[in-house]
C-alpha cells in the first residue's frame, strides 16, 4: 500500500472526493498525504481584459490562492480527524505539469485526483490536466468522480479504431 500520497485538490467536488479517498488510502496503509493546490496561470491569460487592466493579474491569482488555501483547510481538516499526517502546498503554474514536479519531488508513491468528465471536443479544446498525470506519471494515478456522478471508463491507451 501506498504511504506517500499526493492529492490534487481545485475545490470541484470531484477534487474533495479525491481529498476524501486519498487520505483514506494513506490511514490505511499508515501513510501520509500531501494536498496541493495549483493556481492554473495560463488559463488567466485567456480571459478577455487579461493585460488590459492594471493590477487584475494579481487580484485575480490571490482569489485563485485564497480558494486554494480554502481548499487545503478542508483537506487539513479530514486529514487530522483521519489521523493522517498531512502537509500541504498551493502552487502557481500549469496545473499537470506541477502536479507531476510535486509527485516527483516529494516523493509520492501515489496520486489521487478528481476527474471531471470532460469528453469529446470539450477535452479537445480544454485539455485534460487527469489525462495529462495519467500519461506521464512515473506512480500509479487513481481518478475520483465526484459522487453521484455518473462514472464513465478511462483508458490511457488508443483503441484498435483510433
Amino acid at each position: 500500500m501506498p504511504k506517500r500520497v499526493l492529492v490534487a485538490v481545485d475545490g470541484s467536488a470531484a477534487s474533495l472526493e479525491a481529498a476524501r479517498m486519498g487520505v483514506e488510502a494513506a490511514r490505511i496503509s499508515a501513510g501520509q498525504v500531501r494536498a496541493v493546490y495549483v493556481a492554473d496561470v495560463q488559463r488567466l491569460a485567456h480571459l478577455p481584459g487579461y493585460s488590459s487592466f492594471p493590477g487584475i493579474k494579481e487580484k485575480l491569482l490571490e482569489l485563485m490562492e485564497k480558494e486554494g488555501r480554502l481548499a487545503m483547510g478542508y483537506v487539513y481538516h479530514i486529514a487530522r480527524e483521519a489521523g493522517v499526517p498531512c502537509e500541504v502546498a498551493v502552487l502557481r503554474g500549469d496545473p499537470a505539469q506541477e502536479l507531476l514536479r510535486a509527485s516527483d519531488e516529494w516523493p509520492a508513491e501515489l496520486i489521487v485526483l478528481g476527474r471531471v468528465g470532460h469528453s469529446g471536443l470539450a477535452k479537445a479544446i480544454l485539455g485534460s490536466i487527469a489525462e495529462k498525470v495519467v500519461r506521464r506519471a512515473r506512480v500509479p494515478v487513481l481518478l475520483v468522480p465526484a459522487k453521484g456522478s455518473h462514472p464513465e471508463a478511462f483508458s490511457g491507451s488508443r483503441s484498435a479504431s483510433t
